[in-house]
C-alpha cells in the first residue's frame, strides 16, 4: 500500500475496537508494556487497525489508557515483528505486504514448517497426539480474532515441540505473524472445505506416515499462500479503486 493511499489515523470503529481489546486485557498482567503490546498485536491480527493505518502514540495510549512511553516501547517490539514500521515523517504506521514479501514468506515457511514436522514425529509420542487432538479441537471451534489466535499458536507450538525447539519456534511465529492479519483477521473466513484442517494434519500425524503428514502441511500452507496472494491483488486493486477490498475465503 503505497503513501498516498494510507489509511487514515484510528477512526471511530478502529477506537472502540481498540478499547474492547484494552478492557478485554486490562487485568492479569504483571507489566503495563506486555498489555499495551498484546493490545496492539491483536488490534493489527483482527484488523482493527488496517494496513497502512497510523499509530499515533497519544491516540493509543488515551485510547488503552496509559501513558506513551509503553506504547512507543510495543511499538518497537512490533516493528521486530514486522507489524509495524517506522517512517521518518509519517512516525509509525501499520506494515503493509507486498504480494513478493507474501510468497517468500511462505516459500520459507514451507520449509522450516515441514522440517520441525519431521523432526517432532521422529519422537512423537501417544501423549503428544492426544494433546494435538485436544488443541486441534480448540483452535477448529474458533473462528476469528484473538482467541483463534491463541489457540492456533498454542496447537503449532505443541506439533512443532516449541520447548525442545524455541530457536526453530521463533523463526517460524515471527513469519506467521507477518500474514497473521490476512489469515487470522476478521475479514477472512474459511470455508467449509478447509474447516477440519487440523483435524486431517492431525489424522495424519497419529498414522506414523511422515510423508503423509508432511503433504497434508505443505497443501494447507500452499493453499494459504494461493488465498493470501488473492486477498493482496484485491486489496491493491480496491486501493488504486478508493474502494473497499472484498472478502477473500482463506483456508485454515
Amino acid at each position: 500500500m503505497s503513501a498516498q493511499n494510507a489509511a487514515p489515523p484510528v477512526g471511530d470503529g478502529g477506537a472502540a475496537a481498540l478499547q474492547q481489546l484494552a478492557g478485554r486485557h486490562a487485568t492479569g498482567y504483571r507489566s503495563v508494556g506486555v498489555m499495551v503490546y498484546d493490545i496492539l498485536k491483536d488490534a493489527i491480527l483482527s484488523g482493527a487497525l488496517l494496513p497502512g493505518q497510523k499509530l499515533r502514540q497519544e491516540t493509543l495510549a488515551e485510547l488503552i489508557g496509559v501513558s506513551r512511553l509503553p506504547v512507543r516501547s510495543a511499538l518497537i517490539q512490533l516493528e521486530a515483528d514486522g507489524l509495524v514500521e517506522f517512517h521518518e515523517r509519517r512516525g509509525a504506521v501499520v506494515k503493509s505486504l507486498s504480494a513478493s514479501q507474501a510468497r517468500e514468506v511462505y516459500d520459507i515457511r514451507v520449509l522450516l514448517e515441514v522440517e520441525a514436522l519431521r523432526l517432532t514425529m521422529a519422537e512423537l509420542t501417544d501423549d503428544r497426539v492426544t494433546r494435538l487432538r485436544e488443541l486441534g479441537k480448540a483452535a477448529d471451534r474458533q473462528q476469528e480474532g484473538a482467541d483463534f489466535v491463541d489457540a492456533r499458536t498454542e496447537f503449532y507450538a505443541e506439533l512443532y515441540d516449541a520447548a525442545q525447539r524455541p530457536v526453530l519456534w521463533e523463526m517460524i511465529e515471527q513469519l506467521r505473524l507477518k500474514v497473521g492479519r490476512y489469515v487470522l483477521g476478521w475479514r477472512l473466513v474459511g470455508d467449509a472445505e478447509h474447516s477440519h484442517t487440523h483435524e486431517q494434519l492431525i489424522e495424519a500425524v497419529a498414522s506414523g506416515d511422515v510423508e503423509r503428514a508432511v503433504a497434508v502441511l505443505r497443501d494447507h500452507l500452499i493453499g494459504v499462500r494461493d488465498a493470501v496472494l488473492e486477498l493482496l491483488e484485491a486489496e491493491s486493486v480496491a486501493a488504486d479503486a478508493a474502494g473497499p477490498a472484498p472478502r477473500v475465503r482463506v483456508p485454515r
